[in-house]
């Protein structure tokens, strides 16, 4: 390297003499004609605008005087008009002192200018536009307007642009160019010759010589080297670069893999949900579509799976996401120790998961998977040292059965998935064409349901609870019912599950609430003696920031005092999210209101987290006491529940009580506390009256 720069630096440039004289005679000579003739075009330009703006002021001091004097305004405005019209000047401002004076001003200004279009406008002193336009004008000069008598009567300004100075100057640059053009064409002349045979010719070998390469396109032979020392120093810097590419394919086949790994990478990103690592909803739709194409080319049956867990939706609301995160991160893990087959499980949204199932023998087998799922979801998981109860509701569409498209499988499998829901969560259902229509109901219920509560179409029943023992009325709990206009009375298994999932169950609950605690409030006004008023509330309406106050609120409101009052909230609510649950229920119980455990025997609740419960009461689930007392399980269960409340010192009722044989075996085993239709179904506030009047017969 050192050697070639040492013959570099020896060699002479002929392309630079030639360009050096060449160029600089043209540009001696370009220099001193446009610099000649464009200080005299300038000075003459110049002295013609002062003399332009001296005519002018003269022509106006002769005729302006009397105008001012007179406050003629229009007559000099039209007069500066004339004035401009008649000259090339871009504006000319008239200071009138005397009509300032009227006016209240220092001075009235007026006068005209030329907008860019070149017309004559009317100058306003507070257009911020003509004013920058006056500023940057070339020339202005200002002249006094003294009155007849020596007094000052106002002031001229002239301004003039340099538009005819441009004009003049753009000639010189087209001038200079024609020139320069001219003599251009003779360097040219010059330069192609020198060019031709000092760069041309050995540009061209080159070209041969890097021409011939190898299949990777890196030229065989090194490029030989000329006198010239420009093409010299163009052939060694070739050589030096064919060196390095020869050098660097290697580094260019490694990155090459690189970018390779970061696409795949992008892909999987693109196609992989990010938190659970499963396939994401376009991955889903793609192995979905090509499973039913192999279906149908196999001529054999295969089912999909939408999962959604149940209830998960607060425990965001309660933990926050990151546990919300850790449920679905434990969630997919369970799911692939049961599938154990990813490439057919994916996450397609939110809690919903999806599970293709190839090659059915016969349906019943995505049965037996769906109930392995629920088994291993309905298990409790651990978050933050609180123990959670999830379960999940699943629906299975079937090829052909049920539809030969992904949208069809897709729609049906989600609507079976709504029934699931619908039946009580935490159970399967297969998809069948009333699914469809309930779907649609349900869609009008929802609406009908916002209605409903907009225009107060609810009412509140009261169903007794009664001392088995001497039949005197303890309490009576409320139950809503929805009196539709249009439908008649309908069943709160229709509306209540919809009211939760869409959240309107919060406004319902309050509506409740409110309703029944003003009618106890009333009937103890009268002294009726109506007892304990149970009501029914669900987790997310304990959960609402504001429900400790609403609830000490209303109580202030309608007159209802603490002790008369027992919410009951569902053990599997409780179980959601046990924690929280003692958290708010230990609120509740500060402000004088009792607590019931409503259909206990049916959730997951453990003896440490009901001993923990600042409870009053437990219920007793109604599927216990409908098989009474002939079934020998149910019977074993309600009495372990009656002796587990008497054993924690707890009030027990029990629920859904029909028939006299129920009725006694319950009172027999320890529970005096009974509601159901054997003693009364629930009745509007005006017959709950009669009974509170007269005793029930």
């Amino acid at each position: 390297m050192k050697q070639s720069l040492k013959i570099l630096s020896s060699k002479q440039s002929l392309y630079v003499t030639l360009a050096i004289i060449i160029v600089s005679t043209i540009t001696m000579i370009m220099s001193v004609h446009s610099s000649y003739y464009y200080v005299m075009t300038k000075n003459k330009t110049v002295e013609a605008m002062k003399q332009t703006s001296a005519l002018t002021v003269s022509a106006l001091q002769k005729n302006i005087t009397n105008l001012i004097e007179a406050y003629a305004i229009s007559e000099y405005d039209t007069l500066v008009f004339n004035e401009m019209e008649s000259r090339d000047m871009f504006a000319v401002i008239v200071e009138d002192f005397n009509m300032g004076k009227i006016l209240g001003q220092e001075s009235y200004i007026s006068g005209k200018i030329r907008d860019v279009e070149g017309n004559i406008v009317d100058y306003d002193a507070q257009n911020p536009q003509q004013r920058k336009a006056l500023e940057e004008c070339y020339y202005s000069d200002t002249y006094t307007i003294t009155s007849h008598s020596g007094g000052k009567l106002g002031a001229i300004t002239i301004f003039i642009s340099d538009q005819a100075m441009k004009k003049e100057l753009n000639q010189i640059i087209v001038e200079a160019l024609i020139n320069t053009a001219a003599l251009s064409l003779l360097l040219m002349l010059s330069l192609f010759i020198a060019i031709r045979l000092f760069i041309l010719k050995p540009l061209s070998n080159m070209v041969s010589v890097i021409a011939y390469s190898d299949e990777d396109g890196i030229p065989i032979n090194l490029i030989p080297e000329y006198d010239a020392q420009e093409i010299f120093a163009l052939s060694a810097t070739m050589n030096t670069m064919i060196k390095s590419i020869r050098a660097s394919k290697i580094a260019l086949l490694e990155q090459h893999n690189q970018l390779r790994a970061q696409k795949n990478a992008l892909q999987y990103q693109a196609t992989h949900d990010a938190l659970t690592g499963l396939a994401n909803r376009i991955l889903f739709s793609e192995r979905l579509e090509h499973a039913i194409k192999k279906s149908k080319e196999r001529h054999s049956q295969m089912a999909l799976l939408f999962i959604d867990l149940d209830h998960f939706k607060e425990i965001n609301d309660s933990l926050g996401h990151e546990a919300g995160d850790e449920v679905l991160t434990i969630v997919t893990n369970r799911l692939h120790e049961t599938i154990q087959n990813e490439e057919v499980l994916a996450r397609f949204g939110g809690d919903e998961f999806t599970v293709i199932i190839e090659g059915l023998q016969k349906a019943e087998e995505a049965m037996l998977l769906a109930e392995k799922i629920l088994k291993v979801l309905s298990e409790p998981i651990t978050v933050d040292h609180n123990e959670l109860y999830v379960g999940c509701s699943i629906g299975i569409s079937l090829y052909p059965d049920n539809g030969d498209t992904p949208q069809d499988l897709l729609k049906y499998a989600d609507a079976a998935m709504y029934a699931a829901k619908n039946e009580g969560r935490n159970n399967v259902q297969y998809y069948t064409s009333e699914m469809t229509a309930r779907a649609l109901e349900r869609v009008v219920m929802e609406a009908s349901l916002r209605a409903g509560l907009k225009n107060e179409e609810f009412v509140v029943y009261f169903q007794p609870q009664v001392n088995g023992r001497s039949n005197a009325l303890n309490g009576m709990e409320a139950l809503v019912r929805w009196q539709s206009p249009t439908v008649g009375l309908v069943s709160p298994a229709a509306f209540i599950p919809i009211a939760e999932s869409t959240g309107l169950i919060v406004e319902l609950d309050r509506f409740v609430m409110k309703s029944a605690m003003t009618q106890i409030a009333l009937w103890n006004k009268e002294g009726l003696n109506p007892g304990i008023l149970a009501m029914n509330l669900t987790m997310k309406q304990l959960q609402q920031n504001d429900f400790i106050s609403f609830l000490a609120d209303l109580i202030a409101k309608t007159g209802c005092r603490e002790e008369w009052i027992e919410l009951e909230v569902t053990e599997d609510q409780i179980m959601m999210n046990p924690d929280e649950a003692i958290e708010i229920l230990r609120e509740i119980s500060r402000i004088g209101v009792k607590i019931a455990v409503d259909d206990f025997g049916t959730g997951y609740s453990s003896l440490s987290y009901l001993k923990k419960l600042p409870i009053n009461k437990l219920k007793i689930d109604q599927s216990f006491v409908r098989g009474l007392p002939n079934d020998g399980e149910d019977s074993a269960i309600t009495k372990a529940i009656i002796a587990l409340a008497q054993s924690l010192n707890l009030e027990i009722i029990a629920e859904g009580v029909e028939t006299r044989e129920q009725k006694e075996f319950l009172v027999q085993n320890g529970c005096e506390n009974i509601q159901g239709y054997f003693y009364s179904k629930p009745l509007p506030a005006d017959k709950m009256k009669t009974v509170l009047l007269e005793g029930l017969n």
